[in-house]
């Protein structure tokens, strides 16, 4: 293996025994493109390797080709000592390999009983589906998982992205497997989903089993992990311990340089205030904000979840209908009635969670970059297929977005270049007010570096933008002030000078 440091096994020597599970010279390439180039990586019983790149650095891949769902072009793999080739996921779930996708696949019209025992439900002795067994069982594994307050009768579809998270966790945890494969897994999860889900992994490593835990959360990497593997153009550049290494160093490691941002100080002296709520209500989560934002400054929001930061920019947007108070927009009075008479006064939004409200995954980039603009640009019959062709183009080159051509299913990008081409629509609409929802989610630090430089670009230009974010670094890298909400109500505002981590937090949990 390629490494810059000798590798680290949890719970005592290294070198004792053999490993689960020991890949060498795995290579894979797709259409003459190469991307995995003879990777080595040892697995033993008992520890969390943790998994980090880039987008496209060949995580997946390496990942698809472990639990069978991709056979590699050259290399071998042996389990406990075996030469072993999975020909199938189903092969490599007998074996003892479950791996969690970033994809949630749960079937939203069956139970959460019924999605966990999928192919194994429980009989009767007279034949048929034994439900209270099914549901016990249930029970027993979400609590394992720390989804304990997951009713197993409810129907899948209706939970929220972590709650579907936590049953697709539940659904490996079950199969007691040996290797465990969590491709991004807290993405969705809150900070109590997250300490609960923790417990889990810690669990099954004292129980025996190898997880590999692939993750753009580098804090969460270090607390968890055992050995930090990072993958760079499909191969491993570097494996570390946590405790010897920092987050510094990982970013160096996946993007071959550092990708720490600095915070680009503008001058606001004098300003037109862009957007003021007075006293802005909605009818239960958000309640009398006040608040002045001025034209080309970048506004934070922060809060603890359900603090209202989603719910306050719907309420900006016309999603979410405002029960009292006023909004004004450069000295004018408005009351959105829905987003599309939002974005006729200038106002643009790039939601939370592009998976579930962003992208339409089975389009084309052109398709998902133009549809906001349709109205603006197409004529009464017709849209503009030309000017989308060439508004694309732009913005291509303008945020940097990485693809083949535009006519390809916006699918087959990058999570980074997805999040781009939102953020393309958005933009396309020529806003006065760019509202962005945790607008890195999920995408990796050299993709967050992109996305920070194209906000901080588009508000040195005067675009107004107001950013709500889960992380303070974020907050700190990017914003000229940062409004804290705590359950729904304004605990206070923070000017640039006075912004610090515990200052944030500490208004945070002002009303907890």
């Amino acid at each position: 293996m390629q490494s810059n440091v000798h590798p680290v096994m949890a719970g005592g020597d290294p070198a004792a025994g053999t490993p689960l599970l020991r890949a060498r010279g795995l290579a894979k390439s797709f259409a003459g493109n190469k991307v995995l180039h003879s990777v080595d990586l040892d697995l033993r019983a008992g520890e969390i390797v943790g998994l980090l790149g880039e987008n496209g650095a060949g995580k997946s891949t390496l990942m698809h080709i472990l639990s069978g769902g991709l056979t590699a072009d050259a290399g071998t793999i042996d389990m406990d000592g075996k030469p072993t080739q999975f020909a199938t996921v189903s092969e490599g779930i007998e074996a003892g390999v479950s791996f969690v996708h970033q994809e949630l696949s749960v079937v939203g019209a069956l139970s959460v009983a019924e999605n966990l025992h999928l192919g194994r439900m429980p009989k009767t002795r007279q034949g048929f589906v034994d439900f209270t067994l099914m549901r016990a069982a249930s029970g027993a594994i979400l609590e394992r998982v720390g989804a304990g307050n997951i009713d197993p009768r409810r129907e899948a579809g209706s939970l929220r992205a972590g709650e579907q998270q936590l049953v697709e966790i539940a659904k490996a945890a079950a199969r007691k497997p040996r290797l465990l494969i969590l491709d991004e897994p807290t993405s969705s999860l809150t900070p109590h989903e997250v300490e609960g889900f923790s417990s889990y992994v810690r669990e099954a490593r004292a129980a025996g089993a190898a997880i590999i835990f692939i993750t753009h959360r580098l804090e969460e990497a270090l607390s968890l992990c055992d050995r930090l593997v990072v993958l760079r153009n499909g191969a491993i550049v570097s494996e570390r311990k946590p405790s010897e290494t920092s987050r510094e160093q990982l970013i160096t490691d996946m993007t071959g340089k550092p990708a720490i941002y600095e915070h680009r100080s503008r001058d606001l002296t004098g300003r037109t205030v862009a957007l003021s709520l007075r006293k802005v209500s909605d009818r239960g989560h958000i309640r009398n904000i006040s608040l002045d934002v001025r034209q080309g400054e970048i506004m934070g929001l922060f809060g603890l979840v359900g603090a209202g930061r989603t719910e306050l920019l719907e309420l900006i947007h016309g999603a979410r209908p405002l029960a009292s108070g006023e909004i004004s927009l450069f000295g004018a009075s408005v009351k959105h009635s829905d987003p599309s008479e939002a974005v006729k006064n200038g106002v643009a939004l790039v939601p939370e969670g592009r998976k579930t409200a962003g992208i339409l995954p089975q389009h084309s980039v052109r398709d998902n970059a133009a549809i906001s603009s349709l109205r603006r640009f197409g004529g009464r019959l017709f849209s503009d297929r030309k000017g989308d062709v060439t508004r694309t183009e732009d913005f291509r080159q303008r945020l940097g977005i990485r693809m083949a051509r535009d006519t390809q299913p916006i699918s087959t990008l990058s999570g980074g270049n997805q999040q781009k081409v939102i953020f393309a629509r958005a933009l396309m609409v020529d806003p006065r007010l760019l509202l962005l929802d945790e607008p890195t989610h999920g995408v990796d630090v050299g993709a967050k570096s992109d996305l920070y430089d194209i906000v901080a670009r588009e508000a040195e230009n005067g675009l107004t933008v107001i950013m709500a974010s889960s992380e303070v670094p974020e907050i700190l890298a990017l914003c000229d002030r940062v409004a804290i909400l705590s359950k729904g109500q304004l605990a206070g505002i923070l000017e640039r000078e006075d912004m610090s981590e515990d200052r944030i937090l500490t208004m945070a949990f002002k009303e907890h």
